[in-house]
C-alpha cells in the first residue's frame, strides 16, 4: 500500500533562527546562515552579509548563495547570510516598523500617509543596532569575520544601505542596494547641495547596485499597478536614481562599483536576479 505521511516542515540545511530581546522597542528575528564545512575552510572566519526585510529576502537569498557555493567550482568566496526582521503582533505593526527602522531621515511621502504610525527616520538606530549588538554577538558564537561585514537590502532596504555606505564608509565592506528608494526625502542622497558633504569610500569597499529595467515606468510593472495608482508612482524612476547613485559614488571616490539593469525585472520581480549577480560581483574569486 502506498501511503503519504507528513514528515513536518522543509527546513533550509545550514540556516537557524535567533530572537534578540532589545527591550521596550521591540524584538529582532535574525534568521543565520552558514554554508556547510564542506563548502569552506572551517580554520578561517568567514565574511557575512546582513540582509533588511529578512521575510522577503533570506531564505531565497540563502538558497542561492548554498547552491552557487556547490557549483562555483571554488570561484565564490563562502559567506554567511544573516537576515533580519523586526517581530510584530499583525502585518500593519510590522510595516509600520519596517517604514521606521529603514528610513534615515524624518519624511513622510504622500503615498506613506496612514502607514507610518511609528513614525519615520529611525534607519540610524536600526545601522547602530546592527553594528553595536547584533554583529558582535553572533561573532562571539560563529565563526564569523568582524573585518568583513556587508549590508544588501532592497526598495527601503536599498536605501538604508546605500545611506550607511555615503555616511558611514567604514562600517561595511560590501553593500548591495536593489531598486533602493533614493527618491525618499525628496532625492536626498542625490541632492548635491544637501548631501553634497558626504565622506568618500574605504579603498576595499565594494557596492553592487541593480535595478529592473520596468522601473522606470509603472504602467509597465508587474504586477500590474491600478490606473488610479499610477499617477501617484509616475516620478518614481528607480533606473534613472540608481544609476545617478552609481555615478555619484564613482565621484566620491569609490573604486569599486557595479551596476546592474535587470531585463524585464519590475520591482516585485527583481530581487532574485539581482541578488545573484550581486552575489558573484561581491563575493566571487578568480578560478583557482
Amino acid at each position: 500500500m502506498v501511503r503519504l505521511r507528513s514528515e513536518g516542515a522543509v527546513k533550509l540545511p545550514g540556516a537557524k533562527r535567533f530572537r534578540l530581546q532589545t527591550g521596550d522597542d521591540g524584538d529582532w528575528e535574525l534568521s543565520v546562515f552558514l554554508p556547510s564545512d564542506e563548502l569552506r575552510d572551517s580554520r578561517t572566519l568567514m565574511p557575512t552579509l546582513y540582509v533588511l526585510d529578512a521575510s522577503h529576502t533570506f531564505v531565497v537569498t540563502a538558497q542561492v548563495v548554498s547552491t552557487l557555493l556547490s557549483f562555483s567550482l571554488g570561484q565564490l568566496q563562502p559567506f554567511a547570510v544573516v537576515g533580519l526582521d523586526r517581530c510584530a503582533n499583525n502585518a500593519a505593526e510590522f510595516a509600520a516598523r519596517r517604514v521606521r527602522d529603514l528610513t534615515p531621515t524624518v519624511f513622510v511621502p504622500p503615498h506613506f500617509e496612514g502607514k507610518s504610525s511609528f513614525g519615520t527616520g529611525g534607519g540610524e538606530a536600526t545601522l547602530d543596532l546592527i553594528e553595536e549588538v547584533i554583529a558582535p554577538r553572533l561573532e562571539q558564537r560563529l565563526p564569523l569575520d568582524p573585518g568583513q561585514r556587508g549590508l544588501a537590502g532592497i526598495s527601503l532596504g536599498g536605501l538604508l544601505a546605500c545611506w550607511s555606505a555615503v555616511t558611514r564608509p567604514g562600517s561595511f565592506t560590501r553593500y548591495m542596494a536593489v531598486s533602493p528608494s533614493l527618491w525618499w526625502d525628496d532625492h536626498l542622497l542625490l541632492d548635491d547641495v544637501r548631501a553634497g558633504a558626504l565622506p568618500g569610500a574605504g579603498a576595499d569597499n565594494h557596492v553592487y547596485l541593480a535595478a529592473g529595467e520596468m522601473e522606470d515606468d509603472p504602467a509597465r510593472s508587474w504586477p500590474r499597478v491600478p490606473d488610479e495608482l499610477i499617477e501617484q508612482f509616475r516620478d518614481l524612476k528607480l533606473v534613472t536614481d540608481t544609476r545617478r547613485f552609481a555615478d555619484k559614488l564613482r565621484v566620491l571616490g569609490w573604486n569599486r562599483v557595479t551596476f546592474d539593469v535587470i531585463a524585464g525585472a519590475s520591482h516585485a520581480t527583481v530581487w532574485p536576479a539581482a541578488m545573484l549577480r550581486g552575489v558573484i560581483a561581491l563575493y566571487g574569486t578568480s578560478p583557482v
